[in-house]
């Protein structure tokens, strides 16, 4: 995958000396934006430390990121995963040891938002209040959740009233760099496609610019031209803090092909009444968990009785519903099915049968619970499934009304 990439920082109207610093790094196809904390002195020394480190120990690992590209290795996409995650979490001890080794810089801390691009994937990880944006088919989505006390209050339903002693400190981090030995990353891997773009910015940008500004600013020109515009939207609405901006555009004239399979992958899983309601990073992590599988005519996917732990969505093809060999229905592109193996190991109570050259794609139970481990997207994963029971005891119900009725 071959990237073009842009950036720029400011020190803004307001503030007397710049805290922020970037990251790029074409070689690794690294790239970073920390926002620091801690007075002249140990805002920009932070960020600093903090770029440096992550560059450094990515680069330490970088044969088994490219034996994950190249497909010459064991290496997963876990595996790089914990590359960046680790990195970002091991430059939050570098932070706070300089810190404790020099008084002037005690209490520094910096944010960090990064982007990993390796072969067809790229890794988002994040501390902070800094964000990542996706920008696909001109579409602005917003892949990371800020780590601010006023961001887990809102979470929370919870208002922060005027005058109240939570308002007063409504900008106050709960996750930094510096602050700990390590730090709890956010991550999130997906699959990207030609003409992506990916925005890494500071609070000093996604504060003042707004969505609908930064979308039209992102979509137009090179990503220099476009990380430029950004910050220059930032200072005309009066810069506040330092602004800093990362734009990298994502090329591969060759992946035409690829890109329509996944557009299709995700729109079956958006289909699902489960994952109807996520937001779109969550779709991403929701596609991040699922396998193609390609099965042929007349195989079994399934059989009645026997112990399930997956759910299926139909990409091509058609598959027969059977319940001692009587057909019960067809589902065809778009179904899904056995998705309560996700909620409970419980034996089949049909069997599902590929009719000619069969496409689906597969969810696991683990994978299922992995994503409930975190709680924003638990939430909602929840509720839709709520949604999908609500709706098949509705159909149940009447069915059994309609048996019940006398005939005419």
């Amino acid at each position: 995958m071959l990237v073009q990439h842009g950036g720029r920082s400011d020190v803004g109207v307001v503030r007397p000396h710049n805290e922020d610093a970037f990251l790029i790094e074409p070689s690794l196809q690294l790239f970073a934006v920390c926002d620091g904390v801690g007075g002249r002195l140990g805002g920009a020394e932070a960020s600093r430390l903090a770029t440096e480190h992550i560059s450094h120990m990515v680069g330490r690992q970088r044969r088994q990121i490219d034996d994950f590209v190249e497909g010459t290795g064991t290496a997963t996409r876990r595996d790089v995963g914990l590359v960046l995650e680790q990195s970002i979490s091991d430059a939050s001890r570098r932070v706070r040891h300089a810190a404790m080794q020099n008084p002037q810089l005690a209490g520094m801390a910096t944010t960090v938002a990064s982007v990993l691009v390796a072969g067809n994937h790229a890794f988002v990880a994040h501390v902070g209040d800094s964000r990542v944006y996706l920008l696909r088919s001109r579409v602005l989505h917003l892949l990371t959740e800020d780590h601010s006390l006023m961001n887990d209050m809102r979470r929370r339903g919870r208002a922060m009233e005027r005058g109240s002693i939570a308002a007063g400190y409504q900008e106050a981090l709960t996750r930094a760099l510096g602050l700990l030995d390590t730090a709890r990353v956010d991550m999130l891997d997906l699959e990207v496609m030609p003409g992506d773009r990916f925005v890494l910015c500071s609070d000093g940008v996604h504060g003042v610019v707004g969505d609908e500004m930064m979308q039209a600013i992102v979509a137009e020109g090179s990503p220099q031209e476009a990380a430029d515009e950004l910050i220059e939207a930032a200072l005309q609405k009066g810069a506040p803090d330092n602004a800093t901006a990362v734009v990298i555009e994502l090329m591969d004239n060759a992946a035409g092909d690829r890109a329509a399979r996944l557009r299709r992958r995700l729109e079956a899983i958006q289909g699902v009444t489960i994952f109807r309601y996520l937001p779109f990073a969550d779709l991403m992590r929701v596609a991040g968990i699922a396998t193609e599988q390609v099965i042929s005519g007349g195989a079994d996917i399934f059989v009645d009785g026997e112990q399930g732990d997956k759910m299926y969505i139909v990409l091509a093809g058609e598959v027969s519903v059977r319940k001692q060999e009587v057909e019960l229905a067809i589902l065809k592109a778009g179904a899904h099915f056995g998705e309560m193996a996700l909620i409970e190991r419980a034996p089949r109570s049909a069997t599902v049968r590929a009719k000619g050259h069969v496409e689906v794609l597969v969810f696991d139970r683990e994978g299922f619970f992995g994503l409930l481990s975190d709680e924003g997207a638990a939430v909602k994963l929840l509720w839709g499934m709520v949604r999908m029971l609500n709706a098949r005891l509705k159909h149940t119900s009447d069915e059994l009304t309609a048996l019940k009725s006398p005939s005419r």
